[in-house]
C-alpha cells in the first residue's frame, strides 16, 4: 500500500500549460520584440521558470539581468484568464486524501515564482507537506524524489507519483517509484502514443477516474 502521494503540477492539477506558454511568449516580446512559436517555448520545458526564461533569452538563468520578476508579474496577470480553476474535483479530492491521514507532496518543473501563485489561485496553499521545486539546468524529478524518500524516511514502493508527461514515466521509473500518467489534459508536453510506449504503472484518460483509483490502491 502507498504510503505517499505525489502530485506534478502543470497539466496534472489544472491545464495550466498553455498559461505558461503565453507567459514566456509575452516576457519574450516585452524584452526582444521576436514572437516565439509554441514549440520554441516548449522544447526547453522540463528546465525551471528561470531556465526556460534565460534559454529563450539567451541569459544564464543566474544572471541579475534576466527578467524573472516582470515574467512572475506576467504569469499571474495572466492566470485568471488562462487558467482561472484547476480541474473540476482537484481540490475537493485534495481535501479528502488529507481527511484520510495520507501524505500529500508537490513535485514540479515550476520554482516558487510560478508555483505560489498558482497553488495560492486554484487554492490549494494547504496540501502539500513538501514542495520540490525544478531547477534551471535540467528535469530533475527524479532527484526531487529521492530527497524525499529521505525526509519522509520511505523506499520507492511507497510512492505514488501522479504526473502527465512521458519524462515524468522515464524519471519515476529511474528511481523506481510507480506513476498514475494523467493523460485528461491535452498539452503540448503530454505525447500520449510516447506515454503509452512508456509502460507507466496506470493511465487515467479522465481525472473523475483519480480519486477512486487512489482509493483502491491506499485500502
Amino acid at each position: 500500500m502507498y504510503k505517499a502521494l505525489v502530485f506534478d503540477m502543470d497539466g496534472t492539477l489544472g491545464d495550466t500549460l498553455p498559461l505558461c506558454v503565453e507567459a514566456y511568449r509575452r516576457c519574450v516580446v516585452e524584452q526582444t520584440g521576436h514572437t516565439p512559436t509554441d514549440d520554441e517555448i516548449v522544447q526547453y520545458f522540463g528546465k525551471s521558470d528561470r531556465g526556460v526564461l534565460g534559454a529563450l533569452l539567451g541569459i544564464h538563468p543566474d544572471a541579475p539581468e534576466l527578467p524573472i520578476a516582470r515574467f512572475a508579474e506576467i504569469y499571474e496577470e495572466l492566470h485568471a484568464t488562462w487558467a482561472p480553476a484547476p480541474f473540476p474535483g482537484a481540490v475537493e479530492m485534495l481535501q479528502r486524501l488529507r481527511e484520510r491521514g495520507l501524505r500529500l507532496a508537490l513535485i514540479t518543473g515550476k520554482e516558487h515564482y510560478t508555483a505560489t501563485p498558482t497553488l495560492h489561485r486554484f487554492g490549494m496553499d494547504t496540501f502539500f507537506e513538501w514542495i520540490g521545486y525544478g531547477t534551471p539546468t535540467h528535469n530533475c524529478k527524479d532527484e526531487r524524489l529521492l530527497e524525499l524518500m529521505q525526509a519522509w524516511q520511505l523506499q520507492a514502493q511507497d510512492i505514488l507519483y501522479v504526473g502527465d508527461a512521458p519524462s515524468d514515466i522515464e524519471l519515476c521509473h529511474k528511481v523506481g517509484v510507480s506513476i498514475i500518467n494523467a493523460a485528461w489534459a491535452t498539452t503540448a508536453t503530454a505525447d500520449a502514443e510516447r506515454c503509452q510506449a512508456l509502460s507507466p504503472t496506470y493511465r487515467l484518460t479522465q481525472f473523475c477516474e483519480l480519486g477512486p483509483l487512489i482509493n483502491q490502491l491506499t485500502t
